[in-house]
């Protein structure tokens, strides 16, 4: 038997990356997937490569951070499919910037993507989840949310909002058979890091992280994969680190400025 079958499962982001994958590896395991985007299209063409391989999928084209538009999505999902067994908040953003070279639009944008979005999706599935004798929660948190890097500051606060967010809900419904827990990404090769290139990409991946194999979509989607199934059944308000061992120890990714005399 599959590791999801019957499951009904909503995965924002699913467009492109990361969510894009856990989609199609939730609809290979037996999910019906419910496709959330901001981009009608790429949402669109998930959901089609997902029925073409003979799996269960439908488009939702939505901003995770309109709270009215989410409401809706959960209602139809649930209408429509009579359940909603599992929520994968996937989307976000990754933007540069300190405390100085971040303007304040910029920091309330990542925190209203990156965290306020995963209190959205929360606050909206867990009435079903509860009406219907339990369900699982993942946040995509990424391991600046458990130990920030220098010129990340707006997306580190909002990735450690997202967690303390992960561990409230873990503990607050635990009694509702909610499970809740934050996946840790390091560097994955997906589009969002398309920009990390050249001699800076090898330099970290030769330098601070121990394997020597470069993350991808599909390891992240696995482990969502294991969590949302009844293996995991044990497992909650957890942060679970797949970063090819790079936070099992300290490292500061910061050349010291030198001074002349």
């Amino acid at each position: 038997m599959k590791k999801l079958e019957n499951k009904v499962a909503v995965i924002t982001g699913g467009g492109s990356g990361m969510g894009k994958v856990s989609c199609e590896m939730f609809a290979a395991e037996g999910a019906t997937v419910c496709v959330v985007d901001i981009d009608a299209k790429s949402a669109e063409l998930t959901a089609e490569a997902i029925i073409a391989a003979g799996g269960k999928a439908k488009a939702y084209p939505a901003d995770i951070t309109d709270e009215t538009a989410m409401e809706a999505l959960f209602a139809d999902a649930a209408a429509k499919y009579g359940k909603i067994d599992v929520l994968f908040n996937v989307a976000g953003i990754s933007p540069m910037g300190t405390a100085t070279t971040t303007s304040l639009a910029e920091f309330r944008k990542v925190i209203a993507l990156d965290m306020e979005s995963v209190f959205i999706g929360c606050k909206y599935v867990i009435p079903y989840m509860e009406r219907q004798g339990g369900g699982v929660i993942l946040n995509n948190v990424g391991t600046y949310g458990l130990r920030p890097t220098p010129n990340k500051m707006g997306y580190a606060a909002a990735k450690a909002g997202a967690l303390s967010l992960t561990k409230s809900v873990a503990i607050d419904f635990a009694r509702s058979n909610i499970r809740c827990n934050a996946i840790c990404p390091g560097f994955v090769d997906t589009p969002l890091n398309n920009g990390f290139t050249g001699e800076a990409r090898q330099r970290f991946l030769d330098t601070y992280q121990p394997l020597t194999l470069e993350i991808q979509a599909k390891d992240i989607a696995a482990t969502a994969v294991f969590l949302a199934s009844d293996d995991a059944r044990a497992i909650t308000g957890q942060d679970i680190v797949v970063d090819g061992g790079t936070e099992a120890y300290l490292y500061f990714n910061y050349k010291k400025k030198t001074t002349e005399n």
